[in-house]
Protein backbone atom coordinates (compact mmCIF):
# COMPACT_ATOMS: atom_id res chain seq x y z
CA UNK A 1 0.00 0.00 0.00
CA UNK A 2 1.67 3.33 -1.11
CA UNK A 3 1.84 6.42 1.05
CA UNK A 4 -1.23 8.17 -0.76
CA UNK A 5 -3.57 5.38 0.08
CA UNK A 6 -2.92 4.82 3.45
CA UNK A 7 -3.52 8.44 3.85
CA UNK A 8 -7.14 7.97 2.24
CA UNK A 9 -7.52 4.78 4.86
CA UNK A 10 -6.88 7.32 7.72
CA UNK A 11 -8.85 9.62 6.46
CA UNK A 12 -11.95 7.67 5.86
CA UNK A 13 -13.08 7.30 9.51
CA UNK A 14 -13.17 11.12 10.18
CA UNK A 15 -15.42 11.33 6.67
CA UNK A 16 -18.15 8.89 8.21
CA UNK A 17 -18.16 10.56 11.80
CA UNK A 18 -18.10 14.16 10.03
CA UNK A 19 -21.88 13.93 9.01
CA UNK A 20 -22.90 14.31 12.46
CA UNK A 21 -20.04 17.36 13.44
CA UNK A 22 -21.16 19.26 10.54
CA UNK A 23 -24.90 18.65 11.75
CA UNK A 24 -24.20 19.92 15.54
CA UNK A 25 -22.11 22.68 14.22
CA UNK A 26 -25.06 24.38 12.37
CA UNK A 27 -27.51 23.46 14.71
CA UNK A 28 -26.31 23.06 18.31
CA UNK A 29 -22.70 24.95 18.20
CA UNK A 30 -24.11 27.96 16.41
CA UNK A 31 -27.13 28.79 17.57
CA UNK A 32 -25.76 28.71 21.01
CA UNK A 33 -22.87 30.77 19.99
CA UNK A 34 -24.95 33.60 18.21
CA UNK A 35 -27.43 33.59 21.44
CA UNK A 36 -24.88 34.25 23.66
CA UNK A 37 -23.79 36.84 21.18
CA UNK A 38 -27.18 38.29 20.77
CA UNK A 39 -27.71 38.28 24.79
CA UNK A 40 -24.68 40.91 24.53
CA UNK A 41 -27.22 43.24 22.51
CA UNK A 42 -29.97 45.82 22.70
CA UNK A 43 -32.55 46.72 19.84
CA UNK A 44 -35.20 44.65 17.59
CA UNK A 45 -33.69 45.70 14.04
CA UNK A 46 -29.99 46.97 15.27
CA UNK A 47 -28.27 45.87 17.49
CA UNK A 48 -26.13 47.74 20.44
CA UNK A 49 -23.70 46.29 22.02
CA UNK A 50 -24.89 46.41 26.10
CA UNK A 51 -22.36 44.07 27.78
CA UNK A 52 -24.09 41.89 30.39
CA UNK A 53 -26.92 44.47 30.78
CA UNK A 54 -29.35 42.10 29.66
CA UNK A 55 -28.48 39.44 32.11
CA UNK A 56 -28.70 42.04 35.14
CA UNK A 57 -32.40 43.13 34.02
CA UNK A 58 -32.78 39.43 34.08
CA UNK A 59 -31.78 39.44 37.82
CA UNK A 60 -34.04 42.20 38.34
CA UNK A 61 -37.05 40.95 36.44
CA UNK A 62 -40.09 39.96 39.14
CA UNK A 63 -42.18 38.30 36.11
CA UNK A 64 -39.05 35.80 35.47
CA UNK A 65 -38.63 35.01 39.46
CA UNK A 66 -42.38 34.45 39.17
CA UNK A 67 -42.16 31.99 36.45
CA UNK A 68 -39.48 30.46 38.27
CA UNK A 69 -41.41 30.26 41.35
CA UNK A 70 -44.23 28.73 39.64
CA UNK A 71 -41.96 25.79 38.13
CA UNK A 72 -40.77 25.89 41.97
CA UNK A 73 -44.92 24.77 43.12
CA UNK A 74 -44.84 21.96 39.88
CA UNK A 75 -41.72 20.57 40.81
CA UNK A 76 -42.44 20.26 44.62
CA UNK A 77 -45.84 18.89 43.40
CA UNK A 78 -44.19 16.47 41.18
CA UNK A 79 -41.56 15.21 43.98
CA UNK A 80 -44.02 14.44 46.70
CA UNK A 81 -46.79 13.85 45.04
CA UNK A 82 -46.36 11.83 41.30
CA UNK A 83 -42.89 10.18 42.34
CA UNK A 84 -43.80 8.41 45.62
CA UNK A 85 -46.93 7.27 43.25
CA UNK A 86 -45.17 5.81 40.77
CA UNK A 87 -42.62 4.17 42.86
CA UNK A 88 -45.68 2.88 44.90
CA UNK A 89 -46.75 1.45 41.84
CA UNK A 90 -43.56 0.06 40.50
CA UNK A 91 -43.29 -1.83 43.54
CA UNK A 92 -46.57 -3.42 43.49
CA UNK A 93 -45.75 -4.65 39.66
CA UNK A 94 -42.61 -6.05 41.06
CA UNK A 95 -44.76 -8.11 43.27
CA UNK A 96 -43.68 -11.92 42.40
CA UNK A 97 -48.00 -12.63 41.44
CA UNK A 98 -47.93 -9.45 39.48
CA UNK A 99 -44.64 -9.53 37.66
CA UNK A 100 -46.05 -11.43 34.46
CA UNK A 101 -48.59 -9.01 33.72
CA UNK A 102 -46.62 -6.19 34.32
CA UNK A 103 -45.87 -5.93 30.61
CA UNK A 104 -49.38 -5.31 30.08
CA UNK A 105 -49.35 -3.04 32.87
CA UNK A 106 -46.34 -0.82 31.66
CA UNK A 107 -48.11 -0.56 28.38
CA UNK A 108 -51.18 0.62 29.93
CA UNK A 109 -49.24 3.37 32.43
CA UNK A 110 -47.46 4.33 29.23
CA UNK A 111 -49.77 5.34 27.19
CA UNK A 112 -50.41 8.95 27.81
CA UNK A 113 -47.23 9.52 28.00
CA UNK A 114 -46.76 9.42 24.25
CA UNK A 115 -50.15 11.32 23.53
CA UNK A 116 -49.35 15.17 22.10
CA UNK A 117 -49.15 17.36 24.84
CA UNK A 118 -51.49 19.45 23.32
CA UNK A 119 -54.27 17.04 22.88
CA UNK A 120 -53.49 16.48 26.39
CA UNK A 121 -53.97 20.34 27.49
CA UNK A 122 -57.09 20.73 25.47
CA UNK A 123 -58.58 17.08 26.75
CA UNK A 124 -57.39 18.63 30.53
CA UNK A 125 -58.74 21.74 29.93
CA UNK A 126 -62.45 20.84 28.87
CA UNK A 127 -62.39 18.21 31.93
CA UNK A 128 -61.13 20.72 34.30
CA UNK A 129 -63.65 23.67 33.15
CA UNK A 130 -65.91 25.06 35.97
CA UNK A 131 -69.25 25.07 34.94
CA UNK A 132 -69.49 21.89 32.35
CA UNK A 133 -65.73 20.04 33.63
CA UNK A 134 -66.40 16.44 34.40
CA UNK A 135 -64.05 17.00 37.40
CA UNK A 136 -66.34 19.29 38.86
CA UNK A 137 -69.24 16.93 38.45
CA UNK A 138 -67.86 14.51 39.78
CA UNK A 139 -66.87 16.06 42.76
CA UNK A 140 -70.32 17.82 42.84
CA UNK A 141 -71.67 14.26 43.45
CA UNK A 142 -70.22 14.28 46.47
CA UNK A 143 -71.39 17.63 47.64
CA UNK A 144 -68.42 19.73 46.54
CA UNK A 145 -69.02 22.94 45.25
CA UNK A 146 -67.44 23.80 41.73
CA UNK A 147 -63.63 24.74 41.68
CA UNK A 148 -62.21 27.47 39.48
CA UNK A 149 -59.57 25.10 37.95
CA UNK A 150 -58.46 27.12 35.69
CA UNK A 151 -60.12 30.68 36.68
CA UNK A 152 -58.71 30.85 40.24
CA UNK A 153 -55.43 31.21 40.83
CA UNK A 154 -54.69 29.31 43.71
CA UNK A 155 -55.88 26.15 41.63
CA UNK A 156 -54.32 26.56 38.37
CA UNK A 157 -51.01 24.68 39.98
CA UNK A 158 -53.20 21.66 41.40
CA UNK A 159 -54.66 21.43 37.90
CA UNK A 160 -51.55 21.38 35.74
CA UNK A 161 -50.27 18.56 38.65
CA UNK A 162 -53.30 16.53 37.87
CA UNK A 163 -52.64 16.71 33.90
CA UNK A 164 -48.74 15.51 34.82
CA UNK A 165 -50.03 12.79 37.14
CA UNK A 166 -52.02 11.53 34.05
CA UNK A 167 -49.50 12.21 31.58
CA UNK A 168 -45.94 11.08 33.19
CA UNK A 169 -47.16 8.61 36.30
CA UNK A 170 -46.39 5.87 33.53
CA UNK A 171 -43.14 6.83 32.54
CA UNK A 172 -42.01 6.77 35.88
CA UNK A 173 -43.48 3.68 36.81
CA UNK A 174 -41.42 1.93 33.62
CA UNK A 175 -38.20 3.91 35.47
CA UNK A 176 -38.34 2.81 38.90
CA UNK A 177 -39.22 -0.71 37.73
CA UNK A 178 -36.11 -0.97 35.33
CA UNK A 179 -33.99 0.35 38.56
CA UNK A 180 -36.19 -2.74 40.89
CA UNK A 181 -34.41 -5.35 38.38
CA UNK A 182 -31.01 -4.03 39.83
CA UNK A 183 -32.00 -4.90 43.50
CA UNK A 184 -30.68 -8.31 44.22
CA UNK A 185 -33.21 -10.60 45.51
CA UNK A 186 -30.48 -12.37 47.67
CA UNK A 187 -29.90 -8.61 49.99
CA UNK A 188 -33.99 -8.73 50.13
CA UNK A 189 -34.19 -12.86 51.16
CA UNK A 190 -30.92 -11.97 53.70
CA UNK A 191 -33.08 -8.87 55.19
CA UNK A 192 -35.94 -10.96 55.71
CA UNK A 193 -33.75 -13.85 57.18
CA UNK A 194 -32.43 -11.26 59.67
CA UNK A 195 -35.81 -10.26 60.93
CA UNK A 196 -36.03 -6.83 58.70
CA UNK A 197 -39.72 -6.14 58.42
CA UNK A 198 -41.40 -5.00 54.93
CA UNK A 199 -40.96 -1.37 55.87
CA UNK A 200 -37.24 -1.83 56.97
CA UNK A 201 -36.55 -3.77 53.80
CA UNK A 202 -37.62 -1.12 51.58
CA UNK A 203 -35.80 1.65 53.21
CA UNK A 204 -32.66 -0.07 54.41
CA UNK A 205 -32.02 -1.76 51.68
CA UNK A 206 -34.53 -0.82 48.37
CA UNK A 207 -34.32 2.20 48.59
CA UNK A 208 -30.09 3.21 48.86
CA UNK A 209 -29.89 0.53 45.67
CA UNK A 210 -32.56 2.81 43.82
CA UNK A 211 -30.29 5.80 44.08
CA UNK A 212 -28.94 6.16 41.00
CA UNK A 213 -32.03 6.04 38.91
CA UNK A 214 -33.71 8.07 41.54
CA UNK A 215 -30.93 10.53 40.73
CA UNK A 216 -32.29 10.42 37.03
CA UNK A 217 -36.15 10.28 37.41
CA UNK A 218 -35.59 13.60 39.77
CA UNK A 219 -33.83 15.58 37.76
CA UNK A 220 -35.97 15.02 35.40
CA UNK A 221 -39.05 15.93 37.01
CA UNK A 222 -37.35 19.06 38.20
CA UNK A 223 -36.60 19.87 34.16
CA UNK A 224 -39.63 19.24 32.87
CA UNK A 225 -41.35 21.24 35.96
CA UNK A 226 -39.43 24.24 35.06
CA UNK A 227 -39.22 23.99 31.54
CA UNK A 228 -43.13 22.92 31.69
CA UNK A 229 -44.22 24.47 28.68
CA UNK A 230 -47.25 22.93 26.34
CA UNK A 231 -49.66 22.11 28.27
CA UNK A 232 -49.48 25.39 30.53
CA UNK A 233 -49.60 27.51 27.07
CA UNK A 234 -53.04 25.64 26.58
CA UNK A 235 -54.45 25.88 29.74
CA UNK A 236 -53.87 29.47 30.69
CA UNK A 237 -55.20 30.36 26.74
CA UNK A 238 -54.08 33.50 25.43
CA UNK A 239 -52.28 35.13 28.45
CA UNK A 240 -50.48 33.18 31.29
CA UNK A 241 -53.30 32.57 33.49
CA UNK A 242 -55.12 34.10 36.47
CA UNK A 243 -52.85 36.55 38.33
CA UNK A 244 -50.06 35.20 35.79
CA UNK A 245 -50.01 31.90 37.86
CA UNK A 246 -49.42 29.46 34.51
CA UNK A 247 -46.25 31.18 33.48
CA UNK A 248 -43.42 29.43 33.75
CA UNK A 249 -39.37 30.21 32.56
CA UNK A 250 -39.58 28.95 28.87
CA UNK A 251 -43.29 30.08 28.25
CA UNK A 252 -41.53 33.64 29.50
CA UNK A 253 -38.83 33.26 27.02
CA UNK A 254 -40.87 32.15 24.09
CA UNK A 255 -43.68 35.35 24.81
CA UNK A 256 -40.48 37.65 24.63
CA UNK A 257 -38.69 36.25 22.35
CA UNK A 258 -41.57 35.37 19.35
CA UNK A 259 -44.64 38.15 20.82
CA UNK A 260 -42.38 40.89 22.02
CA UNK A 261 -39.91 40.23 19.18
CA UNK A 262 -37.06 40.83 21.96
CA UNK A 263 -34.38 38.10 21.09
CA UNK A 264 -31.72 39.70 22.90
CA UNK A 265 -33.25 39.78 26.36
CA UNK A 266 -35.46 36.28 25.34
CA UNK A 267 -31.59 35.37 24.79
CA UNK A 268 -30.64 36.39 28.03
CA UNK A 269 -33.77 34.62 29.84
CA UNK A 270 -32.53 31.40 28.28
CA UNK A 271 -28.84 31.44 29.34
CA UNK A 272 -29.80 32.61 33.10
CA UNK A 273 -32.17 30.12 33.16
CA UNK A 274 -30.01 27.09 31.73
CA UNK A 275 -27.23 28.35 34.50
CA UNK A 276 -30.03 28.15 36.97
CA UNK A 277 -30.90 24.65 35.86
CA UNK A 278 -27.06 23.77 36.51
CA UNK A 279 -27.33 24.47 39.88
CA UNK A 280 -29.89 22.86 40.62
CA UNK A 281 -29.02 19.77 39.01
CA UNK A 282 -25.64 20.16 40.85
CA UNK A 283 -26.88 21.20 44.44
CA UNK A 284 -28.94 17.90 43.78
CA UNK A 285 -25.92 15.88 43.11
CA UNK A 286 -24.70 16.83 46.09
CA UNK A 287 -27.93 15.96 48.31
CA UNK A 288 -27.84 12.29 46.34
CA UNK A 289 -24.37 11.89 47.59
CA UNK A 290 -23.79 9.88 44.52
CA UNK A 291 -19.72 10.67 44.59
CA UNK A 292 -19.60 9.21 48.05
CA UNK A 293 -21.83 5.61 46.96
CA UNK A 294 -19.64 5.46 44.14
CA UNK A 295 -16.36 5.30 46.54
Amino acid sequence: MNAHASARWKLAPLLFISPFFIAYAIFGLYPILYGFWLSLMKGTDTYTFTGFSNYLFVLKDGFFWKAMWNGTKLALGSLFLILPVALGAALLLNRPYIAKKKGMFATFFFTPNITSAVAVGIIFKLLLDRDSGVINSLLGQVGISPIGWLKDAAWTIPALIILCAWKYLGVNILFFLAGLQNVPIELIEAAKIDGASPAQRLWHVTMPLLRPIMTFIVFQCLLGSYGMFSEAFILAGSGFGPENSLVFPTSYLYDEAFRRQDFTYSSALGYVFTLMMLLIGFIQLKMFNLKNQEE
